[in-house]
C-alpha cells in the first residue's frame, strides 16, 4: 500500500496512538487512509499501520486492514 490509499477495517477491531495507549474500538466498519506501514523487525509496534480512522491518527495491525480496490 502507499500512503493516502482508502482502506477498509471492519468492526470490532481496536486502534491505538503512538504510544501504544488505547484509542477506540471500531463499532461497525470503517474507511480509513493508509499513512505509513512500521516494519516488523521494528522492536515498538511491529507488523502495524498507522492509518488516519475516525478522526484521529491511530495505529492497527496489518492483519486488520483490508485495501480499498479501485475500479477505473
Amino acid at each position: 500500500m502507499q500512503k493516502g490509499d482508502l482502506i477498509y477495517i471492519p468492526q470490532d477491531v481496536l486502534l491505538f496512538d503512538r504510544n501504544d495507549i488505547f484509542v477506540a474500538k471500531t463499532e461497525k466498519p470503517v474507511l480509513g487512509v493508509f499513512l505509513k506501514e512500521t516494519p516488523i523487525g521494528m522492536p515498538w509496534q511491529a507488523g502495524t499501520y498507522t492509518v488516519y480512522a475516525l478522526g484521529k491518527k491511530t495505529t492497527v495491525a496489518r492483519k486488520c486492514v483490508y485495501p480499498m480496490e479501485t475500479t477505473c
